[in-house]
């Protein structure tokens, strides 16, 4: 299985808010908490069944916490000894021997991690434009497949029985508007700090 990486200067574990040229924001240092006032589980699962991207979603808390200029970030995570869910090849349609990638990233609204967010995705329904952009760069994956003006379809939410931190469990299977075909099956944990 392709394991994607990240390859962007900084990827050494050093986080860098800031780039030169752009505006110092120092609310993009706060904590979620001291910006906006927090909503239950229950309503982020109800913003989030509304929405194809769930990156749209975190990109408009984060504009809450930062006064909308921090654009939100993949960080990739390890994917050593993941589990390949077993029902993959059967939810993404392949009967054959196609590659499926992994990323698994923690989005993130300038140092403060939002969710956790696991992706087995089919790189020959993507572009190769999307693949790099999944490859080497931070961007989420929802931002990066766009333009297919894909749909989701839940698979499974869970607000109860979680680990200690997560709010919200989300999988879905993310599916191509042009023919219906799914691009991706995703596993999105979410943390408290979306909640803000």
């Amino acid at each position: 299985m392709a394991t994607s990486t990240t390859t962007e200067a900084g990827a050494n574990g050093r986080f860098r808010p800031f780039r030169s040229g752009r505006p110092f924001s120092f609310l993009a240092l706060l904590a979620p908490s001291a910006c906006a006032s927090a909503i239950s589980p229950v309503t982020l699962q109800t913003e989030l069944a509304a929405q194809p991207s769930a990156t749209a979603v975190l990109q408009h808390h984060c504009d809450r916490i930062t006064g909308g200029d921090m654009p939100i970030r993949a960080w990739t995570q390890s994917t050593s000894d993941a589990p390949t869910p077993p029902d993959i090849r059967a939810i993404l349609h392949l009967q054959d021997e196609t590659a499926i990638s992994l990323r698994h990233v923690s989005l993130r609204c300038g140092v403060t991690i939002l969710s956790d967010a696991w992706n087995w995705y089919v790189p020959s329904r993507l572009t190769p434009a999307m693949n790099a952009a999944l490859d080497s760069t931070r961007t989420p994956f929802g931002k990066a497949v766009a333009s297919l003006h894909f749909h989701r379809q839940t698979v499974s939410s869970e607000t109860t029985g979680l680990p200690p931190g997560i709010v919200l469990r989300n999988r879905a299977v993310l599916l191509r508007s042009v023919d219906g075909e799914p691009i991706a099956l995703v596993e999105e944990n979410y943390l408290r700090a979306a909640l803000r």
